[in-house]
């Protein structure tokens, strides 16, 4: 006698869930038509902004146990920030770290690398040659679960790897996430503004092709015995190196992520890695590299911020590189909570 009421009350429940399915998706609809984020602020992009319906398909083309030419490669950290978030997160910040930077680290945790549900980070470190410094890593890692070590010694000519090690980490074990931003750890970002700035700006579902910096062009490669950036025609032939992006700061797009990673793992070792990824390997995929400049404080700019404030300088993503620990806190205490 029951069954009856009882499917149509199951009826109308699935009939509800229907309706408001459909009703939610409305109403995103009409934000992505009606209300999308317009770009006012990148000149000429050369990217595409995704909606809900044509999001990205990845697929990771990756030898795990390979590090470009190091083929017994591991890492011997490896949180997982992103298993919680199967949908995705909106951005993935990965950040180049010495190790004995704990400092840094600290600041970076304490200020605009705070983890919420829609951003993450962690730092990229190799191996220290020192036994101590290495035990300090090991023991920070157990305390804040967001260093990820590879097994490769950590000096200045390793850089390369540890970048393509960020790329690797990232297609394998964050693969959903919309964004990755590449950082030093000598660098503010300004959290809410970038949060911000990739929602409204661009979109949340992401884009397509995406590598924005500060983009550099005509370069020399420097031959000087004094130049702390000297490579050998042995090393790099050309005269001019590609344009490449600054490696202080890159925002990449999910997508670029895996392809940069399939051509990095397969061409010779080159070991100035913002020239070598964003430079040589971009224009292998054929990815145009898209100015941040605009959204990029200058050192001039934190001057006038410090003495007029934010409302005077305006929005910006970015604080300039190579900040002491004193000038990121300072520049956050003058960013508005």
């Amino acid at each position: 006698m029951a069954e009856g009421p009882r499917n149509e009350k199951l009826e109308m429940m699935t009939l509800h869930k229907i309706l408001f399915t459909v009703f939610v998706l409305y109403f995103i609809y009409k934000y992505y038509t009606t209300t999308a984020p317009v770009i006012v602020r990148i000149k000429d992009p050369k990217f595409t902004m995704l909606g809900p319906f044509n999001t990205t398909h990845i697929v990771v083309e990756d030898n795990y146990t390979q590090l470009i030419d190091i083929n017994n490669f591991t890492f011997k950290i490896n949180p997982q920030p992103c298993n919680d978030y199967p949908a995705g997160l909106l951005l993935m910040i990965i950040i180049s770290s010495n190790p004995n930077n704990r400092e840094n680290r600290l600041i970076i945790r304490n200020t605009w690398g705070r983890n919420h549900d829609s951003v993450k980070v962690v730092f990229l470190i190799g191996e220290p040659e020192n036994l101590t410094i290495a035990q300090r890593v090991k023991n920070e890692s157990i305390q804040y679960g967001d260093i990820v070590q590879g097994n490769f010694v950590d000096v200045y000519r390793n850089m390369t790897y540890k970048h393509v090690m960020g790329l690797k980490w990232v297609a394998h074990h964050c693969p959903t996430a919309k964004y990755i931003l590449k950082t030093d750890d000598d660098v503010l970002v300004n959290s809410r503004e970038m949060t911000h700035f990739l929602t409204r700006e661009l979109s949340p579902w992401g884009v397509k092709d995406l590598i924005t910096c500060q983009v550099l062009q005509n370069a020399k490669a420097q031959r000087s015995k004094n130049s702390k950036w000297k490579v050998t025609t042995e090393e790099y032939p050309s005269v001019y190196y590609p344009t490449y992006c600054a490696g202080w700061a890159i925002l990449y797009s999910q997508d670029v992520i895996p392809r940069l990673l399939k051509i990095a793992q397969t061409i010779r070792y080159f070991w100035i890695d913002d020239v070598h990824i964003t430079g040589v390997i971009a224009e292998k995929i054929g990815v145009t590299r898209t100015p941040l400049s605009s959204l990029i404080l200058t050192p001039t700019t934190v001057k006038q911020l410090k003495v007029f404030g934010p409302k005077y300088v305006g929005s910006f993503v970015l604080g300039p590189p190579d900040l002491s620990r004193d000038k990121i806190m300072e520049i956050w205490s003058s960013i508005p909570a």
